[in-house]
């Protein structure tokens, strides 16, 4: 199999692609109100998403972006223990 038949060149292209594919199918679920903006899923989504996109720039490393990632993952986690921890503190 060819990377190129699909409109990626390698497979780190497609790791990318995937994670933006993620990140706008967990904001058309928030948009089509499927999910809520404070729901675990929505933030892992996002945090998959980001560990895409985080992956694909080693195929030609960029430090600004993976900063830019280490960051979204670093929020993301720690809004799901936010959640976690209130969903727990309602018990």
């Amino acid at each position: 199999m060819v990377w190129g038949e699909f409109g990626v060149a390698s497979v780190f292209q497609a790791l990318g692609v995937i994670g933006i594919g993620i990140y706008v199918g967990s904001h058309a679920l928030l948009l089509g109100r499927m999910i809520g903006g404070d729901s675990l899923v929505f933030f892992a989504g996002n945090t998959v998403a980001a560990a895409l996109l985080l992956c694909s720039n080693f195929g030609g490393f960029n430090l600004p972006w993976v900063l830019v990632q280490i960051g979204l993952i670093a929020s993301a986690f720690a809004a799901m223990i936010l959640l976690l921890v209130a969903e727990t503190g309602r018990d």
